[in-house]
């Protein structure tokens, strides 16, 4: 699809999320390296071009994260 026919976008921070999106049905657009400091950060920029309302992945933040793995053992 043309990048006229972008809707929305967003820019994801790792390969992981990346392919959350796409398997939403967004589309990568762009790619680059942020540099901070003394190390690099990829970084992607997604594109939703389909009709309808955007569709986007369900992500578990920091503290659901933290939780799972403190109680994974238990």
């Amino acid at each position: 699809m043309p990048i006229e026919d972008t809707k929305l976008t967003a820019e994801i921070a790792s390969s992981g999320e990346l392919n959350r999106y796409l398997q939403e049905g967004w589309v990568l657009i762009l790619s680059y390296v942020r540099h901070k400091s003394d190390r690099q950060e990829s970084r992607f920029v997604v594109a939703w071009q389909l009709d309808g309302p955007a569709v986007f992945p369900e992500f578990l933040d920091e503290w659901e994260r933290r939780e799972i793995h403190n109680n994974k053992d238990r």
